[in-house]
């Protein structure tokens, strides 16, 4: 919550003949990591048993296909979410469709 809107509740609460605790509506800093991506290419083969292709960078992410162990995947560009966890996006090269796959499931060659 911002400063000047914890200003405003306070001064209203104190009006009313109620009091509120400063740290209840202090603002708090941003947690969240900066969200890094980088343009480069290269290969993927598929290390869990089986694993989706999202269309975001998140486990929240639509599932919009599903690749098996050893299958080969081509990159164009990988990402970094804001909670650090890395993201590849596979391209149509080897029959996969385009979206983003998690590291975890997949090696670099």
């Amino acid at each position: 919550m911002r400063a000047s809107v914890a200003r405003r509740l306070s001064t209203l609460a104190l009006g009313i003949g109620l009091t509120l605790s400063g740290t209840a509506f202090a603002a708090s800093p941003a947690s969240a990591a900066a969200i890094t991506c980088q343009t480069t290419g290269g290969d993927l083969y598929v290390t869990a048993t089986s694993a989706p292709v999202r269309t975001a960078y998140y486990e929240t992410g639509r599932v919009v296909d599903t690749v098996h162990r050893s299958d080969r995947l081509h990159f164009t560009q990988w990402c970094k979410n804001s909670k650090g966890n890395l993201w590849y996006w596979v391209d149509k090269t080897y029959g996969v469709k385009d979206g983003w796959i998690y590291s975890g499931n997949v090696s670099r060659i």
